[in-house]
């Protein structure tokens, strides 16, 4: 079975030969692709993280060619140091209220105008300009299809990041909505992007 591998602008297919391999497989394949620190490299499958680097592909149950996103950095991430207060469910809700908050303030309104002048089989009538210092030029609406798709992303990265306690009904119900939405523009996003003209 194939999988989609995407970093960026960059892409690659994975084959899955033996799906009782582990995660790290993967990993270790996407690092020595994109010559990133296998310890930076984080990889999505709709809209979640896969943590475990010793379950097998095969718990993961991937579809045919199925997208895998990669986030990672050329520099190590420092982990944040562990504080000794405990934070409460009230605590963990604003945080994620607070980064959804981000996303509908700064990169949903880039959203929105990103899919109306990206040049598509529903909006042929904007005029699309091809050089190269215009807004709807074609290397300003790959670099901004980048930045978005690294955007949205990284918040996808932060909500998984927050820490719920088992018992915290709420907040992981929270958590896991505010995922799905954000997921939802990423999905949007690569729609879009997938059904332009070009």
């Amino acid at each position: 079975m194939h999988l989609n591998i995407k970093w960026g602008k960059e892409r690659t297919s994975f084959t899955i030969e033996d799906p009782s391999l582990p995660i790290s497989v993967l990993k270790n394949y996407v690092s020595q692709w994109s010559h990133l620190p296998l310890e930076s490299i984080k990889l999505i499958h709709s809209g979640a993280v896969l943590r475990n680097d010793n379950a097998p592909l095969a718990s993961y149950r991937f579809r045919p060619n199925a997208t895998i996103q990669v986030v990672g950095s050329a520099e190590t991430i420092p982990v944040p140091p562990q504080g000794s207060a405990q934070k409460s469910e009230t605590t963990i809700m604003t945080q994620i209220q607070e980064q959804l908050t981000l996303v509908r303030s700064s990169l949903v309104p880039s959203l929105e105008k990103f899919l109306q002048t990206l040049p598509t089989q529903s909006n042929m009538d904007i005029p699309f300009d091809s050089t190269s210092n215009s807004p709807t030029s074609p290397a300003s609406i790959h670099k901004e299809h980048a930045r978005l798709s690294e955007m949205l992303l990284q918040s996808l990265l932060t909500l998984d990041a927050i820490t719920v306690d088992g018992e915290w009904v709420q907040a992981r119900q929270e958590r896991k909505a505010a995922v799905r939405e954000v997921q939802g523009y990423l999905d949007q996003l690569d729609a879009a992007w997938n059904s332009r003209v070009r």
